[in-house]
């Protein structure tokens, strides 16, 4: 029925669906024939129980989902061009924040890596990290640039800046849930962050990861204002939070990382001020 080439594509499915009694979807990418394009086939494997009138078998379904699957490539693309972007806006505005921002994505890639995330989980983590400093835009210069401690003021008007930042993303739509995870990356372990009440497993992983590694970044890193802390100083202040701030587990993936993955050697230059920063108060 299907040809010699689909076969070997359907046969191995078809197998498991019977020794699982279950069904079974498999995406496959076909190679471009000459003067084509590369094809994706979607084919779904329904177990078909044995009943007084047939034995057991597999309903195969196949859909070409070519089209569907390049306009969400399109659409992954429009996503990255978009957090880009505002990167670089931001990256005019306050130098810090958008690197801070690059360098937390780092870090939280890797502990989504670490504590084996799903491919989506990894891209929330991502994205998330990305842009949560958009809503800086929104803030005065004057205040991004300050070199003193902000008042109580201009920390409120900074904290309402990033939260309707997140609220300009609500719209866009994502592969995993980037705007919720921006929501929840101040809610604390032990439910008395924001969102209210939010607390503990309850917390999206993705937004537990970010926070973690906001904060480590955060330490080690440059402002105009201070020099960083040393590694073991910003995870001696993480674990001085855990389990009332922060996820102990995601804490121990960043040590982990650290010691053991080569972290310490691949965030070295985390502790130099951005490039074309300069003037830092030691």
């Amino acid at each position: 029925m299907f040809g010699p080439a689909a076969a070997r594509r359907h046969a191995r499915a078809i197998r498991d669906a019977f020794a699982e009694e279950a069904s079974i979807t498999q995406i496959d990418r076909i190679p471009a024939e000459p003067g084509g394009r590369e094809k994706v086939l979607q084919a779904q494997y329904v177990h078909l129980p044995a009943s007084d009138h047939a034995s057991a078998g597999v309903l195969v379904v196949e859909q070409d989902i070519t089209e569907a699957i390049a306009q969400r490539e399109r659409n992954e693309r429009l996503l990255e061009q978009l957090a880009d972007t505002l990167l670089a806006i931001v990256d005019r505005r306050d130098s810090y924040a958008a690197h801070q921002s690059a360098r937390v994505a780092e870090v939280a890639c890797a502990l989504a890596t670490e504590m084996s995330l799903d491919d989506v989980s990894v891209d929330t983590v991502d994205k998330s990290a990305r842009l949560m400093n958009i809503g800086k835009v929104l803030v005065p210069r004057q205040i991004l640039m300050k070199t003193g401690a902000l008042s109580d003021e201009e920390s409120e008007k900074v904290r309402r800046a990033l939260s309707a930042g997140v609220e300009l993303l609500a719209e866009v739509e994502f592969a995993g849930p980037v705007v919720e995870t921006l929501r929840q990356t101040r809610a604390h372990f032990d439910g008395t962050g924001e969102p209210a009440g939010l607390r503990g497993d309850d917390i999206l992983m993705t937004a537990r990861i970010v926070a973690v590694a906001n904060a480590f970044v955060g330490m080690v890193s440059p402002r105009a204002h201070r020099p960083g802390m040393s590694f073991d100083e910003a995870i001696s202040v993480l674990l001085d939070e855990a389990g009332a701030r922060y996820d102990l587990a995601v804490i121990g993936a960043l040590i982990n990382r650290l010691e053991n993955r080569g972290g310490r050697t691949a965030w070295a230059g985390f502790s130099s001020p951005p490039p074309g920063i300069q003037g830092l108060v030691g």
